[in-house]
């Protein structure tokens, strides 16, 4: 037998019984389909260790079984999550809340008790917190709530009670939820927020196995509880055993969730469906309906506190109009809405002017708004036409949230909330984000508030391209691009590095067009014949592609360099910038797939090249 066949046999041995290790402990099912996952991670925590071969890991493993185990356990159960996961769930405790505070005080309680169990790195225990701080005071402010947060990973509790994360999780939340619940990092965690204690003073955190919790409690009952995303990993039978346990620490009229993909059917239990994945004691629904006179009922101004103000509805469809210079953008916004029953796209607009129209036509529920667009911007959209009348607006936009200049001004100006444009080779993937803010935005229209936290405040900042001589712009386009590159450098402030503008077979009208651009802009601009000399910041350099780019390219892709394709290149051209290999490249979005597009860093309309192109260069 070869060396090779081996060591992979011992592989073989070494991922089976690791994998028992973690189903004896954790009730989590690893199998053959999950075997290069086990692998991948056991090899790291050999590496860790400093072993090379998986005898000597096996050897370690059985003298110190108890210790390792543990590490065993928290390298292979499941850790992803994100805030606000499967926000039907949290639409229907919004919509029954009143029914659950009557229920907490019909027992004689102002405080509603709640489990994340297997609540991994603690976001679905803050996503709850954050919710419930948002909405209960609307409900009953005498009512209060905690939450217990349990894991059977030591590593994912300690991570969850720390409520540290970084800032691009935090993005993710809804801005009404954020409010004051965060604080900015400082120093060494500068791109890091901490919960703080408006949200941890309402926690509480265990380590718990889903297999044998019901030793850990006594007669502690809870109203909520929440087990999802966790059951795909067990054996039927202990399904029905795990969730037997929970349905005796479920408050009678207490409510059970499971993951969406989650089915509980088939398991014999005594529960009934509430809805996705939502469910309650069998036997409350075949209690008789009590009249109002019945003894124990609550008193007529308890009910009455309980019911006041009245939260708002999500309609059955929520009609939004998209707008969005992008026609590739508008056409994902389309697909990720048109998988969804509860919305409907009724109208599209390219720029401010056409959604005025269309907003007066078409009625919509809620808007999607791009900030940067041609003839009317999404800032000055909202400046001139946002009022408390005026639907609901949230911006997909390529610009930063953290940008002064633009976000801030569009949160400012009335939107409710923002996501950052992801690129579109992944903007599906943001679906749930996309769809999830436009619902909270919609439903907490009618409650007056900042949309701009506290941690937004922190994060704010205008940007600045330190050491602009020391970095690069490159500008591909054509004599017909004129006026969109007019408008890129009438959006740019302070100061620019150097900018060569490449055109391709139009070297009889170079001197023409320097002579237009001065007249336009604000910045030098001169002729360019041949690489040689330096290169000033603040100033910009025609020349003519064929004469120029191989030695400018040579001299200068080692610096940080923003290159902007407006347009279709010819094969030749398109071909020698991919020689400009480091370059952050962006591509005008023209609704065709090109080589160039495969490759660049992004592919957007050209009203977002200023922004874009800065931000990049505004990095150290």
């Amino acid at each position: 037998m070869s060396a090779a066949p081996k060591f992979q046999e011992d592989y073989t041995r070494l991922i089976k019984k690791v994998s028992d290790i973690v189903t004896k402990i954790s009730g989590n099912i690893l199998e053959e389909k999950q075997a290069l996952m086990v692998q991948t991670r056991v090899k790291k925590r050999m590496m860790e260790l400093g072993f090379t071969t998986p005898d000597e890991y096996i050897n370690y493993l059985e003298a110190n079984l108890t210790k390792e185990s543990g590490a065993l356990v928290s390298l292979l159960t499941t850790h992803h999550t994100f805030f606000f996961r499967e926000f039907t769930h949290f639409e229907f405790i919004k919509d029954n809340l009143a029914t659950i505070v009557q229920n907490a005080k019909e027992q004689g309680r102002n405080k509603i008790r709640i489990w994340c169990a297997a609540c991994s790195r603690g976001q679905e225990v803050y996503s709850l917190a954050m919710f419930l701080g948002f909405y209960l005071p609307k409900v009953d402010p005498s009512m209060d709530f905690e939450i217990l947060g349990s894991d059977i990973d030591p590593e994912s509790v300690k991570i969850a009670q720390n409520g540290v994360y970084h800032r691009r999780e935090i993005k993710s939340v809804p801005m009404n939820y954020i409010g004051e619940n965060w604080a900015r990092g400082k120093g060494d965690i500068a791109d890091y927020v901490k919960a703080k204690k408006s949200l941890t003073k309402k926690t509480k955190w265990d380590v718990l196995n889903l297999l044998d919790f019901h030793k850990s409690f006594k007669s502690q009952k809870f109203d909520l509880i929440f087990c999802r995303n966790v059951f795909i990993y067990f054996k039927p039978d202990q399904i029905k055993s795990i969730m037997q346990n929970f349905l005796s620490f479920l408050e009678p009229k207490g409510y059970f969730f499971s993951g969406i993909s989650e089915s509980l059917g088939g398991l014999n239990l005594e529960i009934a469906t509430k809805g996705p994945s939502i469910y309650v004691h069998k036997a409350l629904l075949e209690e008789p309906k009590v009249s109002p006179e019945v003894v124990g009922t609550p008193a007529p101004e308890v009910v009455a506190s309980i019911q006041k103000p009245k939260l708002p509805v999500m309609p059955d469809v929520l009609k939004v109009l998209c707008v969005d210079d992008s026609s590739s953008i508008l056409t994902l916004l389309k697909k990720i809405f048109g998988s969804d029953q509860s919305f409907e796209v009724v109208g599209v607009a390219k720029n401010g002017l056409e959604a005025q129209e269309q907003v007066k036509a078409l009625k919509p529920d809620i808007m999607t708004l791009d900030i940067h667009m041609p003839e009317m911007d999404g800032v000055t959209y909202l400046e001139r036409n946002f009022s408390k009348n005026h639907p609901p607006v949230v911006m997909i936009s390529s610009a930063s949230r953290d940008d002064s200049d633009a976000a801030m001004r569009a949160l400012r100006a009335g939107a409710s909330d923002f996501i950052e444009k992801p690129a579109l080779n992944n903007i599906m993937e943001r679906g749930e984000e996309i769809k999830t803010k436009l619902k909270v935005a919609y439903m907490d229209k009618a409650f007056e508030s900042s949309h701009v936290s506290s941690v937004d405040k922190e994060f704010e900042h205008k940007i600045e391209i330190e050491n602009a001589d020391s970095k690069f712009r490159v500008i591909y386009s054509s004599i017909t691009d004129s006026k969109k590159v007019e408008a890129f450098y009438k959006e740019l402030h302070g100061d620019q590095p150097p900018t060569v503008m490449f055109f391709e077979g139009q070297d009889n009208i170079l001197l023409a067009l320097k002579d237009e651009m001065k007249k336009k802009i604000s910045y030098d601009v001169e002729l360019l014949d041949d690489a040689s000399g330096d290169f000033k910041k603040n100033t910009i350099y025609i020349s003519d592609f064929a004469k120029t780019y191989g030695d400018i390219c040579s001299a200068h892709k080692s610096k940080p360099t923003s290159f902007l394709v407006y347009g279709k290149t010819s094969k030749h051209a398109g071909a020698k910038i991919l020689e400009w290999d480091n370059a952050h490249l962006l591509v005008e979005d023209l609704n065709y797939v090109c080589e160039l597009s495969e490759i660049a860093s992004d592919v957007v309309p050209a009203t977002s090249f200023a922004y874009m192109s800065s931000e990049f260069l505004s990095k150290k």
